[in-house]
């Protein structure tokens, strides 16, 4: 597992007159998520179905597509490193019992806690962030940003369209009856036979999968059944859910400690500007944080690709307890540790008086110092 990845800031200052425009990153190339022309699929406008296929390949992209930032690989690297610490941390419940071990050395449990909860808050605020609007260079990609991208395309995400978006029937009742009808005459002819039943998930005879993606899209957009309709869309309810779930305890307050506490150094009239501000989170804060997103994710994965996702926690590669039982540390190596940390300590305390004088040059010693290039 790669280590998470850092989302990288702009400059914002004008570039200077002479300098020359970057030239513009090229939109990284999938192949189509989609297995049958637009041609195939029973919509009564193909143009809106084009360009909601469009959007669909765009979302897929940020879905788990672009190999630096999918929302995909931020979810793994956050429940990876979520389950790795709390791993470790299990491991020194153990202590009481089995005594002192490596596991609970003060300088390791100090630097595990501290980088988790970093950790943690940075991928929970990454997966909330707001793109600016308006501002490509700042674009991020974050569930807020899916969810506010579908609800401006709304009016693309009509009924026909998102049941025949890849050639699924849209009038399925008369398929289904020709296959019950197929049935029934099989069974009539050869009880004792065993029978297959031709349940295709994709295409223009899928009617059961048809079938799903209309009591689905039911769901979506609060119609009855027996009130449906080609032009039916997604109703407001369905991105007030979302909205809702992304601003519920505790991501607020998560978001509050990360810009007032772990991203920035705010002051004391900064921090008690921010309502309920916490100086920690407990287990169950994240555990409730990790819900809310995933299902947030889940349900945008189901409603946008027909794709419901198992385990949120990647599955190891490799003996994910491999070493956990040997010692932390030889002890015929302290010694040689000490003089390390006396080392690291020494020329950090060399700094502070250099780097006073990298700002205002002692000019006795400079006096005596040799010139560059040698005495």
């Amino acid at each position: 597992m790669t280590e998470p990845q850092g989302v990288a800031g702009s400059d914002d200052k004008a570039a200077a007159p002479s300098a020359k425009a970057a030239p513009a990153v090229p939109e990284r190339q999938h192949p189509s998520i989609f297995h049958y022309p637009i041609d195939a699929c029973d919509v009564s406008d193909k143009a809106s179905l084009e360009a909601f296929r469009d959007k669909l390949q765009h979302w897929s992209e940020l879905f788990e597509r672009d190999p630096d930032a999918s929302l995909a690989g931020q979810f793994a690297d956050m429940m990876w490193f979520d389950i790795a610490w709390r791993t470790a941390n299990e491991a020194r419940q153990f202590a009481d019992d089995d005594g002192t071990r490596g596991s609970t050395a003060p300088l390791i449990a100090m630097m595990l806690d501290r980088g988790y909860l970093a950790g943690q808050v940075i991928a929970i605020t990454r997966l909330l962030e707001k793109p600016p609007a308006n501002q490509p260079k700042k674009a991020v990609i974050s569930l807020p940003r899916i969810v506010d991208e579908i609800r401006a395309a709304r009016e693309l995400i009509t009924r026909e369209n998102f049941v025949c978006r890849d050639a699924l029937p849209y009038d399925y009742e008369a398929l289904q009856a020709a296959e019950l009808e197929r049935l029934a005459a099989e069974m009539a002819a050869n009880p004792n036979k065993a029978r297959r039943v031709n349940l295709s998930l994709s295409g223009p005879e899928g009617f059961d999968q048809a079938r799903m993606e209309h009591e689905l899209f039911d769901q979506l957009s609060g119609v009855a059944p027996e009130d449906r309709a080609r032009g039916d869309l997604i109703g407001e309810a369905f991105f007030d859910r979302l909205d809702e779930l992304l601003a519920s305890t505790p991501l607020p307050e998560i978001k509050a400690l990360r810009n007032k506490s772990i991203a920035h150094a705010a002051d004391a009239f900064s921090r008690s500007q921010a309502a309920g501000l916490r100086s920690g989170l407990t287990i169950h804060d994240l555990d409730r944080a990790h819900y809310l997103l995933f299902a947030v994710f889940q349900t945008l994965s189901v409603v946008l690709f027909g794709l419901s996702r198992a385990s949120p926690v990647p599955i190891p590669q490799h003996n994910m307890f491999e070493h956990l039982t040997e010692p932390f540390l030889a002890e015929k190596r302290l010694e040689a540790m000490r003089g390390f940390w006396d080392k690291h300590i020494g020329e950090r305390e060399g700094w502070m008086n250099d780097g006073f004088h990298e700002v205002l040059p002692d000019k006795k010693a400079a006096k005596k110092a040799p010139p560059e290039g040698g005495a």
